[in-house]
């Protein structure tokens, strides 16, 4: 079996040598040059499949050069060396296509876990099993849209599936943060292993750091038994962090700790575990401001904001509303066993013109509802909420009789903003200025967790 072929690309003797000895004990060839201009050289004469790069080499062609022109050239796993001082360089190079990046010094596992990686990668692409166009990656992942701004989503996951970099998903509740992670991740070199996910925001901090990292037994009042975290079940794949702007600080601190050491303590034990998992977060919130405001740690932000994706409200890619309609009348139709083939012409117009505050996931329980009461083949718009259609049903206000005790006067205000956002509890806890966390605990007290009234239902 052919050797893995291996380019080495750094000015420091001693980093050189070193790099070369090891993975050559490893069943690696490597080929060892000393410049950008050598590298240049070496590229356009033989296609390396891995190339590893100091960012900072003597001469004029430097280790950014050299991704650019060898991505320019073909598509290889690249992946860059870089001292403390220059994290905001590696950070770039990850947004140029970088598979990843290590900072001096590194550790001989750290290495060999990237380049193994990325020879797992090079085989994928060979075997032509990775996307090559975002039109591929939409249609592998079940992706549904055509507008410019979804396209240049669908650019940017697709760099992002072909690196290792860590991935900071925002945007609004409903807009398919979540679907784009897993897109990322279907579309990856770790596609193989685990992919794992957690919603931060539902989650006391003692029960969350015990889902992230597991706990000893003991550790805590009902900690029974010893018990795994998601960090060691996603080992050598992928964590999605859903609502990461809710992380308390004293837990970003250990998530900052996988990302710069790859390591971790279970809840209550003394024993450091590893972990090589790749961390997608996402979030409704702006983080640089909750970062200005003391409220997230500015170096966590930077670390999950290597490559960044802002999914677009459906307001803003109202094209796309046709499509996502008969998407989702196909996925009901076989859910439901319902043959219903199409919605009016005016049923399309009245959905395109909705503002649509809860998103795709609003637009997906309105069609699903439709489906539900329509006994025909054809959505008309009696079957929509009031609130949808021109000149009926306005959204009415809130209103809470004065002198109303307090607890009723909670709970009128809370299920009235439930109706108003078609039971989206996100939504309704950011309306209302409270946190998802006591939505759905009052939910769950008044015994409707899982059952949210639609607004003006029929």
């Amino acid at each position: 079996m052919e050797k893995p072929q291996v380019l080495v690309v750094e000015d420091e003797d001693v980093c050189r040598n070193m790099l070369c000895v090891v993975l050559k004990a490893h069943d690696m060839e490597a080929h060892a040059v000393a410049s950008g201009e050598e590298a240049w050289e070496g590229i356009k004469q033989q296609r390396f499949p891995v190339i590893i790069s100091d960012i900072q080499l003597s001469g004029k062609i430097s280790g950014m050069d050299i991704l650019r022109q060898a991505k320019e050239l073909y598509n290889p796993s690249i992946l860059m060396i870089t001292a403390f001082g220059e994290i905001g360089m590696a950070v770039e190079a990850m947004r140029l296509g970088a598979f990843n990046y290590l900072t001096k010094p590194f550790g001989v596992n750290s290495l060999l876990e990237n380049v193994n990686r990325m020879i797992i990668q090079q085989k994928t692409i060979s075997e032509n099993l990775l996307p090559s166009s975002p039109e591929e990656l939409s249609r592998n992942s079940g992706i549904v849209g055509n507008s410019r701004k979804m396209c240049d989503v669908m650019n940017i996951a697709l760099k992002a599936a072909g690196t290792d970099a860590t991935i900071l998903i925002t945007g609004e509740s409903g807009t398919g943060k979540e679907l784009i992670a897993k897109a990322i991740y279907q579309n990856s070199s770790r596609k193989g292993r685990e992919f794992v996910a957690i919603n931060c925001a539902t989650l006391t901090d003692e029960f969350l750091e015990s889902a992230l990292f597991g706990h000893v037994k003991g550790s805590y009042t009902g900690a029974i038994k010893d018990k795994i975290g998601l960090f060691e079940k996603a080992d050598g794949g992928t964590l999605f962090m859903d609502e990461a702007g809710d992380i308390s600080k004293s837990i970003q601190v250990k998530i900052l700790r996988v990302l710069q050491e790859g390591e971790y303590l279970p809840l209550g034990s003394t024993e450091t575990k590893k972990a090589n998992v790749r961390i997608i977060a996402a979030t409704n919130k702006d983080l640089l401001k909750a970062v200005k405001n003391g409220e997230f740690r500015e170096d966590l932000y930077y670390r999950l904001n290597v490559i960044n994706i802002m999914m677009p409200p459906l307001r803003e890619r109202k094209s796309d509303i046709p499509l996502l309609i008969n998407h989702f009348i196909k996925k009901f139709s076989d859910t439901l066993n319902k043959k219903v083939a199409q919605v009016t012409p005016e049923i399309e117009e009245i959905l395109k013109e909705y503002d649509w505050p809860g998103n795709i996931r609003e637009l997906e329980n309105v069609i699903e509802r439709a489906m539900v009461l329509c006994p025909g083949n054809r959505i008309s718009k009696k079957y929509l909420p009031g609130n949808m259609i021109p000149g009926k049903g306005d959204v009415p206000s809130i209103t809470i009789v004065p002198g109303t005790p307090l607890k009723e006067a909670e709970k009128e205000l809370i299920m009235q903003t439930l109706q108003l956002t078609n039971g989206n509890k996100q939504e309704a806890a950011k309306m209302l200025g409270i946190s998802l966390r006591k939505i759905e605990y009052r939910a769950k007290e008044w015994g409707i967790a899982g059952s949210i009234p639609f607004a003006h239902p029929v």
